[in-house]
């Protein structure tokens, strides 16, 4: 099976100054596909990309992978766009509102369906898990934000 391409792009700003930019492809894992057959066959209940999860996992994504290793927080998105042709753009970001992520070294990003309602934001890991990346160790402080967007091509 053919999967989405995902493009995850970010920006780290740490008081007031951006000190990081990355962009990169991402892996749509196999625990994503049965939320994409539910939601093209009418069941909307927890099939759509709800969240983004942060952890400190460094292993290359693989597709059987399921979530993310240990120190993790999630939250919701903050909104999407669709471009017409075929493209999905997930909008996230992690402010100094999240306290709950300070400390954590950030080496993994996620999106997430929530089928079982996991209460956002949190360390409650939301299922299934629909695509992962890995990127440069960011360790997330006070006076620090990342934004970014998730683009999936179907």
């Amino acid at each position: 099976m053919r999967r989405p391409i995902g493009i995850v792009r970010m920006r780290v700003v740490e008081r007031g100054r951006v000190v990081w930019e990355h962009e990169g492809r991402n892996l749509f894992v196999n625990a994503g596909k049965p939320a994409l057959a539910a939601l093209l066959g009418g069941d909307t209940t927890g099939e759509f990309a709800a969240a983004v999860g942060f952890g400190s996992g460094s292993a290359a994504p693989t597709v059987t992978d399921t979530g993310l290793t240990a120190a993790v927080y999630y939250k919701a998105l903050d909104g999407h766009s669709e471009d017409g042709n075929g493209s999905l753009t997930l909008n996230w970001s992690l402010t100094t509102a999240d306290t709950g992520a300070q400390g954590i070294t950030i080496q993994e990003v996620a999106i997430f369906a929530n089928h079982g309602s996991a209460a956002l934001p949190g360390t409650t890991a939301p299922t299934p898990m629909l695509a992962r990346k890995t990127i440069a160790p960011i360790a997330f402080g006070a006076g620090m934000s990342i934004s970014g967007t998730w683009t999936l091509t179907f």
